[in-house]
């Protein structure tokens, strides 16, 4: 089993859309159900880490979280390296990782 490693850029970018839905709906249960969305795919990844799809960044892959979310990373041994946490309405150009 790989080990999840969030980056610093991602916790936060995840943390800030957790915060939009929060005060966008006025309630904690979308981004409740995020999380649980987010925990699901974690899981499923550090079983086996090769199911993401590959993206267009050379190493990095990514698995869909709800439709509207992505969670971005790359494998280093036995560490998966979360690298971004985004939303897939915004433009695939802005991403940095």
């Amino acid at each position: 089993m790989f080990q999840i490693k969030w980056t610093r850029k991602a916790l936060l970018s995840f943390a800030d859309i957790l915060r939009y839905w929060n005060v966008h709906n006025s309630s904690e249960t979308y981004s409740r159900k995020l999380i649980s969305e987010v925990e699901k795919k974690e899981k499923l990844i550090s079983q086996n880490p090769y199911i993401g799809s590959p993206s267009e960044i050379k190493g990095v892959k990514y698995v869909l979280i709800d439709k509207n979310f992505s969670l971005y990373y790359r494998i280093h041994e036995e560490v998966v390296e979360v690298l971004a946490f985004w939303d897939n309405r915004r433009n695939p150009e802005n991403i940095r990782l």
